[in-house]
C-alpha cells in the first residue's frame, strides 16, 4: 500500500508549482507606461491599461478564488513599487513643494479608492450571497485596481518631469 501513495507528495508539489505559476500577475510597468502614454495622447481613460495588467489574475478560474486573490496581491506589489519609484523620481527632479503635493495626491487618491473597496466588502459580507473566498477575491481585485489607478494618475500627472 505504501508504494501506491508514494507519488502523492510529488503530485502535491507539482500542483503547488502550477498554482503559483497561475497566480503570477503580469504587471510590467514599462508596458503599462506605454499604454498610459498612448491613451493619454488619444484622450482616453487609463483603466484599460490597468485591466490589461490584471488580465492574468482575471483569467484565473472562478473555482479557485484563492489563486486569483494571490495573483492580485502580487500585482499590488508591482503597483506599489511603481508608485514608490515614480515618487523617488519626482523627489529628485521637482521642487519640494511639488513633491509634497504629489505625495498628498497619491495618499488621498489611494485612500479614497480603498475606502470604496472597504464599503463593497462590508456590504458583501453583510448580504452573505458569496463565499468568503469570493469576497476576498473581489476585495483583492478592488484594492489592486485602486492601486493601479493611483499609479496611473501619478504617471500621467508626472509627465512633465520625464
Amino acid at each position: 500500500m505504501r508504494a501506491r501513495y508514494a507519488f502523492f507528495p510529488w503530485a502535491m508539489a507539482v500542483l503547488m508549482v502550477w498554482i503559483a505559476a497561475a497566480a503570477k500577475a503580469d504587471v510590467a510597468l514599462d508596458r503599462v507606461d506605454a499604454c498610459l502614454a498612448e491613451r493619454m495622447a488619444a484622450g482616453q481613460p487609463a483603466m484599460p491599461c490597468v485591466d490589461e495588467a490584471h488580465a492574468a489574475c482575471m483569467n484565473v478560474d472562478n473555482e479557485t478564488p484563492a489563486v486569483a486573490t494571490l495573483c492580485f496581491v502580487e500585482a499590488g506589489k508591482a503597483w506599489n513599487n511603481g508608485i514608490a519609484g515614480t515618487m523617488a523620481r519626482i523627489a529628485t527632479k521637482a521642487p519640494d513643494e511639488i513633491t509634497a503635493i504629489a505625495r498628498i495626491e497619491v495618499k488621498y487618491d489611494l485612500l479614497s479608492a480603498l475606502l470604496q473597496c472597504s464599503r463593497l466588502e462590508e456590504l458583501a459580507l453583510s448580504v452573505g450571497r458569496d463565499s468568503e473566498e469570493k469576497i476576498l477575491r473581489q476585495n483583492a481585485r478592488c484594492k489592486e485596481n485602486a492601486t493601479g489607478l493611483t499609479y496611473a494618475r501619478l504617471f500621467l500627472r508626472s509627465q512633465d518631469l520625464r
